[in-house]
């Protein structure tokens, strides 16, 4: 998409601090100094995105996920024992999954490291889900009672298919049409008027719970993963005993870098040392910028809101699936958070999380003085502020669509979709444009 946006209006919406405005006052240094000087300044602004940004957003989303399956995991113990489920606890299970959602949503700007690698991302954030499969899966009672086991062993895995795993298995058996399920439908005493993926199945509100407890656990185990590959041994012990157990039944809960053994915070930090990946100390701030922002923002506009768009706009594209390698059609169904009605709150996320590793902290009010914003202050302020506005736009844009009064799935062909869309695009061009100065100054 080629989009040209005129930044002169956007650019006054969002005054930046000026204490860092000397655009740059070392004219006077030779390039060795200042080399010296600018390597020691990302060197600080590594550190703070890592222990500011990093380091407490993958806590946070290993804390609520456990915290979610704990939640899910006593509604499935009331049923087993007979005994009903309240609003409030249905209730609570679906806070707990927004927030836990928010945390991963919060995340994405930092894909490039364990949640690739690993292909964590795939494994618990996968859209559309396989209905089809999952209402088989439910009706079989073998396969229940393995889910029921896998709860505690974390094998989940092993039964059901990798669409059906992850956010959106729980998603869908907590939401509908936007809102929380009632109670009455795990008690078995209501039949849903809307969208009963089951009708005729003989599928109970126990067996759904079973399964998004086995789910909820598998989440729960990965999310630990993530946090333990980043923070290596400040990590919660228990969180790492957990994830050493895991790695005794799955090949896929690796936790190092593969080339040193190192964690992915002290693969960074350790960046021009012959220990790192990372060769000079501008590559980390490229890696933030173009592996990290850019790549989220690419998704979000082309595929998280792009494939729905031209479906529902009659401009259908192909495009190369990541597994096969072949080409194949935008999917209208490509809806992130479909039973929810998250999407524009997903998408809104992912934007934060940029925000967040340009500002090196998660206030969202102005940024620290060891980050990539501060680090442009210095040398390029002009450049600064238009990234400062383009993150500002992108923002907005999505807050407009949360305001629209249809949800994403509701209407994906919205005119405020494609102005999101316009704005996520300007400002993923303006992010490669960042790293390619920094790399050359």
């Amino acid at each position: 998409m080629n989009t040209i946006l005129k930044r002169a209006g956007l650019i006054m919406a969002c005054a930046l601090p000026l204490a860092f405005c000397s655009c740059s006052s070392d004219n006077d240094e030779n390039p060795a100094e200042r080399i010296e000087k600018q390597n020691s300044q990302i060197q600080l602004i590594t550190s703070q995105y890592l222990n500011e940004v990093v380091y407490p957003t993958y806590t946070s989303l290993a804390n609520e996920c456990d915290r979610l399956y704990a939640l899910i995991s006593g509604l499935k113990q009331k049923l087993k024992n007979g005994s009903t489920v309240t609003q409030a606890e249905v209730d609570a299970v679906c806070t707990s999954y927004l927030e836990a959602r928010r945390y991963w949503e919060e995340s994405e700007a930092f894909l490039y490291g364990a949640a690739s690698d690993f292909e964590i991302d795939p494994h618990i954030d996968t859209w559309p889900l396989d209905v089809a499969t999952l209402a088989k899966d439910l009706k079989d009672e073998a396969k229940i009672a393995a889910l029921d086991a896998a709860e505690s062993n974390g094998e989940a895995r092993r039964y059901l298919t990798k669409e059906n795993l992850g956010f959106h298995g729980i998603e869908f058996i907590f939401f509908r049409d936007g809102k929380n399920r009632s109670a009455a439908i795990f008690n078995n005493d209501e039949v849903e008027s809307f969208e009963n993926y089951f009708t005729g199945l003989d599928v109970s509100g126990q067996e759904e719970v079973i399964f998004a407890a086995a789910v909820a656990c598998d989440l729960r185990d990965k999310c630990y993963q993530l946090e333990v590959a980043w923070l290596g041994s400040k990590a919660a012990a228990d969180h790492v005993a957990r994830v050493t157990e895991c790695a005794q039944k799955f090949d896929d809960y690796g936790i190092t870098v593969s080339k040193n053994g190192l964690s992915y915070g002290a693969d960074m930090l350790a960046a021009t040392t012959t220990q790192s990946t990372l060769n000079s100390w501008k590559k980390v701030l490229e890696t933030i910028l173009v592996s990290g922002c850019s790549n989220i923002c690419a998704e979000v506009s082309d595929q998280k809101m792009g494939q729905a768009y031209r479906c529902a706009t009659g401009n259908k594209e192909y495009h190369e699936d990541e597994e096969t390698g072949e080409l194949v059609a935008d999917d209208p169904n490509y809806i992130e958070s479909p039973y929810s009605y998250n999407s524009y709150t997903d998408f809104h996320g992912n934007i934060v999380s940029i925000r967040n590793s340009i500002y090196g902290n998660l206030s969202g009010s102005t940024y620290n003085a060891n980050s990539i914003m501060a680090y442009l202050m210095i040398y390029n302020a002009e450049m600064a502020r238009i990234l400062d506005a383009d993150i500002n736009a992108a923002l907005a844009a999505l807050v407009k669509c949360q305001q629209s009064g249809q949800s994403f799935r509701q209407n994906p062909g919205a005119a405020c979709v494609k102005e999101a869309m316009d704005v996520i695009t300007a400002l993923d061009n303006y992010l490669n444009q960042v790293s390619g100065w920094i790399l050359s100054n």
